[in-house]
């Protein structure tokens, strides 16, 4: 039996592992620059250094571990951001209507103080998305749904893989399309039946777990600077200019998450597309 997708690549490592020694490294390079008996780079010499073979090892391991912490962190966070305030790829791709950010249903109370905590922590994020991505119109670079004809090759291809595929008899019954999970099927679809998509779908799922993760990282280092500015005598001028470009690097590196995201899904709805074949009806088209 082949295996039909790869559970480990040197771009999953690097995925994980960089991040988490970008973040140890900040880390130590923050200590380093509130401690008064070091330089930030002193610092990072004495706790970090490599002069020593051993060393190696264990700074791998640890900084591919925080790697994993910080992936889960920004899924629950820069990701769930993302799908509230432009909903999923497979959806938006497609058309699909997506509700306002603050709209919830069920709990509404608990759900807008959760997206309205969210969004304040996420603040770089939340405002620069607002300004540039909707009113500006920066939406369309990353986030934008496909041209009516492949909607509507993708939506007939995805109704026909329902029907004839997974064989179910009404879809009426589970709700509109916009409400059901149909990109999972579809996906597991195209893994099974399009080995030549894989490669760069799983190219795409790295990238994408990669920006979301310094999307955080960026973040982090955002109110890191916000913090130690107001603890410090530093002139406006030089903060504004620190929290801008933390800011504008933050929301870069969102761009280029929510873009590598929509690339993925495209392309497991493409590869879907072009590897079902559906059975023809008599009064329907051939294709």
């Amino acid at each position: 039996m082949s295996i039909k997708q790869n559970p480990f690549s040197i771009y999953d490592f690097l995925g994980y592992f960089t991040p988490g020694a970008v973040f140890i490294y900040g880390v130590l390079l923050a200590v380093g620059h509130i401690d008064p008996d070091h330089t930030p780079f002193s610092y990072v010499e004495r706790f970090l250094g490599f002069n020593r073979a051993e060393a190696y090892i264990p700074f791998i391991l640890f900084a591919y571990v925080i790697g994993h912490f910080l992936s889960f962190v920004s899924s629950i966070s820069v990701e769930r951001y993302a799908i509230w305030a432009h909903g999923y790829p497979s959806k938006y791709l497609l058309g699909s209507e997506h509700p306002r950010y603050f709209h919830a249903e069920g709990k509404p109370v608990l759900r807008f103080s959760i997206r309205l905590v969210v969004a304040i922590l996420l603040a770089p994020i939340s405002i620069l998305d607002w300004a540039l991505g909707k009113k500006i119109g920066l939406t369309e670079l990353y986030a934008k749904p496909l041209d009516p004809l492949l909607c509507e090759v993708l939506n007939k291809r995805i109704e026909s893989l329902i029907d004839q595929h997974a064989v179910v008899t009404d879809r009426s019954d589970h709700g509109f399309p916009s409400d059901v999970d149909f990109f999972r099927y579809a996906y597991h679809y195209a893994v099974e039946n399009a080995p030549n998509h894989m490669e760069k779908m799983q190219n795409y799922v790295a990238l994408y777990g990669f920006l979301r993760t310094l999307t955080l990282i960026s973040l982090l280092l955002f109110w890191a600077i916000l913090w130690h500015s107001l603890l410090s005598s530093i002139p406006l001028a030089y903060i504004a200019i620190w929290l801008s470009t933390s800011a504008i690097v933050t929301y870069l590196f969102f761009m280029g998450f929510v873009k590598f995201y929509r690339r993925f899904s495209l392309e497991a709805l493409m590869a879907m597309a072009v590897t079902f074949h559906p059975r023809r009806t008599r009064d329907a088209p051939a294709e």
